[in-house]
């Protein structure tokens, strides 16, 4: 996995996958990766970022973009994150050691973002390197590893010294089938021979591996090692590596002992070292190159003297058996002194032509001075200035008076000003209006109060800008969404459009959605015809059977395309037909009402009020057995009652009864208080019943 991280950390994206990709990794410590991926994934790449791979990390110093085969394409060189030590920050005038590797190791790597790793040699190193020109940082990394006989390995942002990168256990390389291509290269003037082999898929090689290569038709079997090796990390199949001997600095030696001093020397590369040692512990030195030379004595009690000297400039450092330490460095550009003792006291004076800097250091307190032609700036713990402190004769006329706790002075010109708490009361734009003023303790004003109103003032932000009173977090606030383009609360249905004492007037909108759960919503125009959309689809609907619409103003309601309700003076009528109000006319139209869609009653322009079917299934009532028409007038010309025989008829909360038959020979009516005394009493009674009710006349 390829992660590309910005300038703060922060993971910008990642690439499982890529098109291509180049990985070198030499023995020398060089190390680098280029990588191409589709141009529409890479938006993000930038020069300035890191890339992560393996482990490992890499600064991206080049991107190119080109369009290969109809896709475009991005396309990234990376350089080890290491290289960053040849920026100008990380220069050195000079570097002079005297002490192990690790020590060298942890002055070299201060202050920059790399810590030491493993270090695997012990022995004391004594090295110096001065460049004419500003030191580079990396440069005296490298020089200082091969100084200590190692060889350098990256494990992140941890740099590791090992006495031999890779297997020390011999791999051989050609093995009949894996090896691909091979090259053999001798060269007389330089006394070497290399390798280079290219390799049908990834073996188990790296950089500092031991190798043979036996090829007896080229006449090749020879032990050595892998100085170089280049690869497609996301594609292992295809693999080149560079073989041959790993030259060391130092190529020949003599050494002579006389009596009880021993003394040696040692030429290889342009470099004279001569050495001269007793046997009680004494130690001399004196290396030789043709750029500068350096010497070193040392007693046996541990004190040391050196002395650097190149054509830029030259170094010198005393340091007694205690730790006290001195030295001087000299260029044509700089000059500093140093003075340490053992218990960790230190001043320090560094000078260029353009600066002077004076440094005091005890414990856990320094003072730092530093005095340029245009500046003095001054960095302590405290600064003490006992008196009163005028400053006068600036650019300007005026002064600057410091008296105690309280600085007096005119106006402040300044392209920045940086503090963690500023008390102001009228802030001004560089028009000379008021930007930002407290008009009173409880009131601010930004942009204007009437006097130095401002027309536009504009307020970025690139996801939100947050308006809430302060309650620790603004849990409660008013969102404008920058990144959505909209205005919204934090948090759902927190905040309202007005209230009851302040409403707005006019709301323009496009389109209102409303939200209910997970159900969205809107109200708006369709070709100029209002509409409520839910869900995507147009309902008509007003309010619920729960929620009623308390007043709604209508001119004509449509209840379906043919079918409407309106209003007549103060009547209402349907489809046209008032059925309400003081003048209920329907007169000329039919009226369905009651029962269902399928069973109901009619009032037909036949003036007919009917059962729509004569079924029994769903008979009709003209009141019940409990709620009775008190007055019921029928018509002049015929009244029916019953639909048959079987029909039957009560009178006077009787109980309603079938046709009943007239028998001529017995008694059948039971009727039992009719006798042969009294039957024309109670036939004549009978009749004037009958007569009394209107069923007969006489």
């Amino acid at each position: 996995m390829l992660e590309i991280y910005n300038s703060a950390g922060t993971l910008q994206c990642s690439f499982p996958r890529v098109l291509s990709a180049f990985l070198c990794d030499k023995l020398s410590g060089e190390r680098t990766l280029s990588f191409s991926v589709l141009a529409s994934r890479s938006q993000p790449l930038s020069v300035g970022m890191t890339a992560k791979l393996d482990g490992q990390f890499y600064n991206i110093v080049r991107v190119s973009k080109k369009i290969t085969g109809g896709f475009p394409v991005t396309t990234a060189q990376c350089e080890h994150i290491t290289y960053l030590l040849n920026e100008e920050q990380y220069n050195l005038v000079t570097f002079v050691l005297e002490g192990t590797p690790a020590d060298g190791m942890t002055q070299l790597l201060s202050g920059t973002p790399f810590s030491v790793g493993i270090i695997e040699a012990t022995g004391r190193v004594e090295c110096a390197f001065t460049d004419q020109s500003p030191l580079s940082r990396r440069s005296a990394l490298m020089r200082f590893i091969d100084a200590c006989g190692c060889e350098v390995e990256y494990d992140g942002y941890k740099i590791n010294l090992r006495k031999h990168r890779g297997s020390k256990v011999r791999k051989r390389l050609m093995d009949g089938e894996n090896v691909t291509d091979l090259a053999v290269t001798i060269d007389s003037r330089e006394n070497t021979q290399s390798y280079e082999i290219s390799l049908f898929k990834m073996a188990d090689l790296q950089a500092g591996d031991e190798v043979n290569i036996t090829y007896t038709p080229m006449g090749v079997n020879v032990d050595t090692r892998i100085i170089s090796i280049e690869y497609d990390p996301f594609y292992r199949y295809t693999v080149r590596v560079e073989v041959g001997d790993y030259v060391p600095n130092l190529m020949a030696s003599t050494a002579t002992q006389l009596d009880r001093v021993r003394q040696e020397f040692k030429v290889a590369d342009g470099k004279l070292i001569s050495s001269i040692q007793t046997v009680d512990g004494n130690l001399s030195t004196l290396s030789q190159t043709v750029s500068g030379f350096n010497t070193r004595i040392e007693n046996a009690e541990g004190a040391v003297s050196t002395l650097s000297q190149t054509v830029g400039g030259f170094n010198t450092r005393i340091e007694n058996a205690e730790g006290s330490v001195s030295t001087l460095t000299q260029t044509v550009n700089s000059f500093k002194t140093r003075i340490e003792t053992a218990e960790g006291n230190i001043t320090s004076v560094t000078q260029t032509a353009n600066k002077i800097n004076w440094l005091v250091k005890s414990g856990t307190s320094a003072s730092d001075f530093t005095m340029t032609d245009r500046a003095v700036k001054l960095v302590a713990d405290t600064i003490d200035l006992s008196g009163y402190v005028t400053i006068s004769a600036l650019g300007t006329a005026g002064k600057t008076t410091i008296n105690g706790a309280n600085i007096t002075t005119g106006t402040i010109h300044a392209d920045r000003i940086d503090t963690s708490t500023l008390k102001v009361k009228t802030i001004y734009s560089q028009s000379g209006k008021v930007s930002l003023k407290e008009y009173t303790s409880t009131t601010m004003y930004i942009g204007g109060d009437g006097t130095w109103n401002y027309d536009y003032t504009y307020i970025f932000a690139g996801t939100q800008i947050k308006l809430a009173s302060w309650d620790g977090v603004g849990t409660h606030a008013l969102v404008i969404d920058t990144k959505n383009h909209c205005v919204r609360p934090a948090t759902i249905v927190d905040w309202d459009l007005g209230n009851i004492s302040y409403t707005f007037g006019n709301v323009w909108c496009e389109k209102i959605t409303i939200r209910n759960g997970n159900n969205d919503g809107y109200i708006g125009f369709n070709g100029g015809t209002f509409e409520i959309v839910a869900n995507g689809a147009a309902v008509n609907r007003l309010g619920s059977s729960v929620y009623y619409w308390d007043t709604g103003y209508i001119s004509k309601l449509y209840l379906n395309s043919s079918c409407y309700l309106d209003a007549f003076g103060s009547s209402l009528r349907v489809n046209g037909t008032v059925i309400g109000g003081s003048d209920p006319n329907m007169a000329g139209k039919e009226v369905k009402m009651g029962g269902s869609t399928s069973y109901y009653i009619t009032a037909s322009t036949s003036r007919e009020l009917k059962p729509s079917s004569s079924s029994t299934s769903y008979p009709f009532y003209l009141g019940t057995a409990s709620l009775y028409w008190h007055y019921a007038y029928l018509g002049s010309v015929q009244v029916k009652i019953g639909s048959g025989t079987s029909s039957k008829i009560g009178f006077f909360a009787g109980t309603p009864i079938a046709r009943q038959t007239l028998s001529t020979y017995s008694q059948n009516m039971g009727y039992s208080s009719a006798s042969s005394s009294n039957y024309l009493k109670i036939l004549n009674n009978l009749v004037g019943i009958l007569v009394k009710y209107g069923l007969i006349g006489t």
